[in-house]
């Protein structure tokens, strides 16, 4: 590869975004390609005081707090939304994830979320974290007598489950899907006995949700019913276009009901699963009830969305038959999911990068000018489409998608816009010195 000193040193004063630095990083360092020591330690010092201008906006989104007055349960309810990194700066619509015991975990799972997104292993999601009232009520399908020793009822206002989900479906799904940008695709998550909920939503309102994560399910409510009742289910379900992964902490290590109703969830699945119905369990023996809540998170997200990452190739890290490999990943991914899946601005942004690292400057443009397309709101894509320019030496090009990404960087109030700048400083001032060099024309 011909050294590029361009290439090498561009935006010394920009920080590039994290997902920029790994593809960036990882390329120049490989060994297989042999750079010029110099081009190394230019390449290590964009890496290192990149680092430090991203440390300055690590903040994770904070969730916002809705209350919503169900006429269904005849009580208001409070609400937690998360929503994705940059969500009001854009225009994409995002999948929902509908969270039971919403404060306890929105926090931990949307940490979940954003740790596979940059890695992608998933994409964004907005997350609608419903906080309690009467838990027992709400999260149990049917109703129990039994009781305590003194005789009394133990659990008199259980049995709501099926009106909690009328305000789900009735109430806040509508609500949600009026004051956010939602896209068909839906998940359902929950624990202990929002996990029993997530098994019980399942098979009494299969259309309801597209995929449903059940955390140390509390089958053995109730003597089991609600296990009984999915054992009926399928048995005579012979196709079924969800997603299901449930998991069981230590409270299975010791033969109980709970942990005998996980197994039997797993035998009934192993023995007859619907067509295009995709399970998966896991047992968590060294987690207690609390602490396995993350790990099975972390799991029923890579189950939810296995094969969302895009195939690279082996020898450069490239995804696999470049951007038009791209776009048959995201089409294939389309079909799958019964949503449209847009590429991602980053997942391009990336490639592009690469590709100009690697001297395939035909390749990079193309992409770049593709990010373009799909996202003319974007400061960043004019701004890339500019790096573009300046290394294949067309500075005028470069100048004025520079110039196009501090414009539509003002309007929107993007976060970068200084850095922009700077670039613009940077390429004005370049084009100024190529022309004095070429002398009068």
């Amino acid at each position: 590869m011909i050294f590029n000193p361009k290439l090498a040193a561009f935006r010394l004063t920009e920080p590039m975004p994290t997902h920029i630095l790994r593809d960036y990083s990882e390329v120049v360092m490989n060994p297989c390609f042999r750079f010029r020591r110099k081009l190394a330690l230019l390449a290590a010092s964009v890496f290192l005081l990149s680092l430090a201008a991203a440390a300055q906006d690590i903040s994770p989104p904070a969730p916002q707090r809705l209350t919503l007055h169900s006429a269904v349960l005849n009580e208001d309810r409070t609400i937690w939304v998360r929503t994705p990194s940059g969500y009001d700066r854009g225009t994409i619509a995002f999948s929902v994830l509908y969270l039971m015991d919403g404060p306890g975990h929105i926090n931990e799972i949307g940490s979940t979320i954003d740790f596979l997104v940059e890695h992608d292993r998933m994409p964004p999601l907005i997350v609608v974290g419903i906080a309690n009232t009467d838990r027992t009520r709400d999260l149990t399908p049917s109703h129990s007598d039994q009781k305590k020793p003194d005789g009394t009822i133990a659990n008199p206002t259980s049995g709501g489950g099926d009106r909690f989900l009328d305000f789900i479906q009735t109430e806040l799904i509508p609500e949600v899907e009026k004051r956010y940008r939602t896209s068909c695709y839906r998940v359902f998550a929950g624990h202990s006995l929002g996990g029993l909920m997530a098994i019980h939503a399942l098979i009494t309102r299969p259309d309801l949700f597209n995929a449903y994560i059940a955390v140390s399910p509390s089958l053995q409510w109730n003597d089991k019913k609600t296990l009984h009742q999915a054992q009926e289910f399928f048995a005579t379900r012979a196709q079924l276009g969800k997603t299901l992964f449930f998991s069981l902490g230590n409270e299975g290590n010791t033969d109980n009901p709970m942990g005998q109703a996980f197994d039997q969830l797993r035998q009934t699945l192993a023995a007859k699963a619907p067509k295009d119905f995709h399970w998966d369990s896991a047992r968590y023996p060294d987690e207690d009830h609390g602490s396995t809540v993350l790990r099975a998170h972390y799991a029923g997200l890579r189950t939810v969305f296995a094969g969302w990452q895009v195939p690279r190739e082996p020898d450069d890290g490239l995804p696999g038959g470049g951007l038009a490999g791209v776009e048959k990943h995201y089409h294939d991914l389309s079909q799958q999911y019964g949503c449209a899946v847009p590429m991602p601005e980053n997942v391009l942004n990336s490639l592009g990068y690469q590709l100009l690292v690697l001297n395939k400057l035909d390749e990079a443009m193309a992409v770049f000018q593709r990010n373009v397309e799909l996202y003319p709101g974007s400061a960043n894509v004019y701004d890339s489409l500019g790096d573009g320019y300046e290394a294949a030496g067309k500075l005028d090009r470069a100048m004025q998608n520079v110039e196009k990404a501090v414009a539509v960087g003002s309007k929107t109030g993007d976060k970068d816009l200084d850095q922009y700048r700077a670039h613009l400083k940077r390429v004005v001032a370049a084009k100024a010195a190529a022309d004095k060099a070429a002398g009068p024309k």
